[in-house]
């Protein structure tokens, strides 16, 4: 559970990690930026697809930073125990669902519009398609990381991961750019 009483906010936001079964591990550039920018938290929008990447997350940044959900690959139970399939937050006037998303990636907001009810969410933030989405419709803003994890087929057009930056007055999101 967050609770703050900072004016703004600044979140580290990745998903899709898929470690082992697609890459080694998350690429360092990533923790980086979280420690160089001194994130007040990171989301993970789930597809850890193993404990070991959550629990790196919780031994490097603190149990109190790490918010995460499970995405439709995290079979793993200790994860299963651990983490909800989608999270409603509230962050300085900002209400903000987590979740992991379903289908295909094309229209996935489309589709997120008719299974879900979005009202009074300034925020929806996502994974699922390995494409970074960064999109207001209907006053509300869906923000996508991404992937992290470099993978060479249609669903994946290039890495990343982004930040969030939150303040009574606005949502600043970003997305940054691995190259590879």
């Amino acid at each position: 559970m967050i609770i703050t009483d900072k004016k703004e906010l600044l979140i580290g936001v990745l998903s899709d990690t898929h470690v082992p079964s697609r890459t080694d591990n998350v690429s360092e550039i990533v923790y980086e930026e979280f420690k160089n920018r001194n994130v007040d938290y990171i989301f993970h929008l789930g597809d850890f697809t193993s404990f070991e990447v959550y629990n790196q997350l919780i031994e490097t940044f603190g149990e109190d930073k790490v918010i995460a959900i499970l995405g439709n690959m995290d079979f793993d139970n200790r994860l299963k125990n651990k983490l909800p399939d989608r999270l409603e937050l509230e962050l300085i006037g900002h209400k903000i669902l987590m979740l992991h998303g379903m289908g295909g990636p094309n229209m996935i907001i489309k589709r997120l519009q008719k299974k879900c009810d979005l009202s009074g969410f300034n925020l929806v933030i996502f994974g699922h398609t390995h494409r970074p989405v960064n999109e207001t419709h209907d006053g509300i803003l869906f923000f996508n990381p991404g992937t992290t994890t470099p993978i060479d087929n249609k669903f994946t057009v290039v890495s990343s991961f982004g930040f969030l930056k939150i303040n009574e007055r606005e949502i600043k999101p970003e997305i940054v750019y691995l190259e590879q």
